[in-house]
């Protein structure tokens, strides 16, 4: 044990001892004799759990907050807080408003938290209901001084199904941050710790509070959207399919268009749920004439009978034999007199999902081509999205349809043209195309999302049109041999780490609209995250804007260009 570690573990327990002593004035008084030590959450996270709102208030107005600090040795963060750091003040706002016990599956080494007792020995009692309310209460007013959105504790008390809190967040006006909306309806991929905790704290709901989790959750981030499914959520709940009840619930909240429904189907039939088909049948996943007959075939070859018979009787009761006639001719005829272009032909190309609007989002690239030419429309779709992990080259980060040597050859693809009707780049849409050396992107685009192209290694150039109006998050993450980047005027924002590690990077233009150069790792402060690992880099930025601020702030060579 470091001298360091020996000397901040010592601060940290003479600290809560003063705070579960219950008087601020002592436990502010040693907290600033001691100089600021690092790991304040766990101290913040005590007192709102065991002190009540006055120590809490005290705490704060001295500088106590739920933020960080990394300098510090590792194996205090473990002993005395978490070892996923991202997850810190998440920690603590679970811990204050459910204690360890609820929590401990995932934070493994809080098991620390346990040790808390009083002068007698005896394990702490937290405060009642009525007295944490007023804590987060408190905290959510003082959010812009702790490193969380209020939006945050409100989340929290949904998922861990903390119904009086929530309701009592509600009523104060506040609600989810447009971050944790993003995740929950696009997801946020395998690294994404806070993502990957959501899936946890899902998997341990009861019977009795899933259905209204779920509910809660639909609830906040709007009606008119619906959560992200994942392969993830149905490992964990594939049993529950299969309760008429519960698969009703799975159906209502979470995005079908994201469902495996040949599997799904599979294990219904496997398991003789008719009920489960009459469901499905009311959801329309029964329309498709061709599933429908591989379903009768797959129920009778593995003497599936009840299912077979619903099926059948189904089929009897919806089939119109000469309209699926004249459709298989059509169809005959359109294979026979194939264009490039059609619908047919493209679709061998092409996996896509039709979205609220009537527009289309492109999920997945088949073909063998190296170079490739994203289509504007498909038949009568307008192609506007590139989904998440499209054209990856990363096994981690594709829908559950992409085959392996549809990611294979998506390494191989050298080039991109993307179509002028796109308006949206979704997260880790290009990520680790290590063949990459050029994409051409269109005015009209308005996103670029997070790790759009992640380890892009080959990718020389480019050009964002100033139709971009956020540049997400590691955007350009590891794109070694980038060298110079064009940010075209209207660009507002460039999110944190956008292009880190980009080692041959010499130019980069911004221009004078970009008001917004964030920290991926503190969302309050702006950051110089952006551009690390680019010794070689000048910026040439306008004279007088929000970059030539950001590059003498944080010390990276510029010029002046002639905006």
């Amino acid at each position: 044990m470091n001298t360091q570690y020996r000397e901040e573990k010592a601060k940290l327990k003479a600290i809560e001892k003063a705070v579960l002593s219950g008087v601020p004035d002592e436990a502010v008084r040693l907290y600033q004799e001691l100089h600021n030590p690092f790991l304040t959450a766990r101290i913040l996270g005590i007192a709102g759990r065991f002190a009540g709102v006055d120590m809490v208030k005290a705490l704060v107005e001295s500088g106590v907050s739920f933020g960080y600090e990394t300098r510090i040795d590792y194996d205090l963060y473990y002993d005395f807080g978490t070892h996923y750091l991202m997850l810190l003040p998440d920690f603590f706002i679970l811990f204050l408003l459910k204690g360890v016990d609820r929590i401990k599956g995932y934070f493994a080494p809080n098991r620390k938290m346990n040790e808390l007792v009083d002068s007698e020995g005896k394990p702490l009692m937290p405060l009642c209901e009525e007295e944490r309310i007023q804590v987060i209460e408190y905290l959510c007013e003082q959010e812009g001084k702790l490193c969380l959105f209020s939006g945050d504790y409100l989340y929290y008390a949904i998922l861990t199904d903390e119904r009086n809190i929530a309701n009592a967040l509600k009523e104060k006006g506040i609600c989810f941050s447009n971050e944790i909306k993003e995740m929950l309806t696009e997801g946020g991929g395998n690294e994404n710790d806070r993502w990957t905790m959501y899936w946890y704290f899902l998997g341990t709901l009861s019977d009795d509070t899933l259905a209204h989790v779920l509910s809660a959750l639909h609830t906040e981030i709007g009606e008119e959207k619906k959560l992200h499914f994942t392969e993830k959520l149905w490992r964990i709940n594939s049993q529950r399919f299969l309760i008429p009840e519960f698969f009703m619930v799975f159906l209502q909240h979470f995005n079908q268009s994201e469902m495996n429904k040949k599997r799904i189907l599979g294990e219904i039939i496997d398991n003789e749920r008719v009920s489960c088909l009459k469901i499905v049948e009311d959801y329309g996943w029964l329309k498709d004439i061709r599933r429908r007959d591989e379903l009768i075939a797959y129920a009778s070859e593995n003497h599936k009978i009840e299912s077979a018979a619903w099926l059948l009787d189904f089929k009897n009761r919806t089939v119109d034999l000469t309209a699926e006639q004249r459709k298989a001719e059509k169809k005959l005829m359109r294979e026979l007199n194939m264009a490039s272009d059609s619908v047919t032909a493209l679709r061998k190309l092409w996996r896509y999902e039709k979205k609220e609007d009537g527009t289309l989002a492109i999920t997945n690239y088949k073909g063998k081509e190296i170079e490739v030419t994203v289509p504007e429309k498909i038949g009568k779709g307008i192609v506007t999205v590139i989904g998440y992990g499209a054209f990856t080259g990363n096994t981690g980060f594709t829908s559950v349809y992409t085959r392996q040597e549809q990611i294979e050859q998506h390494g191989k693809i050298t080039k991109i043209i993307l179509p002028k009707t796109l308006r949206k780049v979704e997260k880790y849409a290009f990520r680790n195309m290590s063949s990459l050396q050029e994409i051409m992107i269109a005015d009209g685009l308005e996103e670029l999302g997070i790790g759009a192209f992640w380890a892009c290694e080959s990718l020389k150039s480019l050009t964002i049109p100033g139709t971009v109006k956020r540049i997400g998050a590691c955007a350009f993450f590891y794109c070694k041999k980038l060298e110079r980047v064009h940010i075209c005027e209207g660009v507002l924002e460039i999110g944190g780490n956008a292009f880190l590690g980009c080692s041959d990077l010499k130019e980069v233009i911004l221009p004078s609209s970009v008001q917004r150069l964030t920290s991926v790792f503190n969302k309050f402060n702006e950051g110089d995250e952006i551009f690390s690992g680019c010794p070689n880099l000048i910026i040439s930025c306008p004279k007088g804007s929000k970059a030539e601020d950001y590059c003498k702030e944080k010390g990276f060579r510029f010029q002046y260009t002639t905006e």
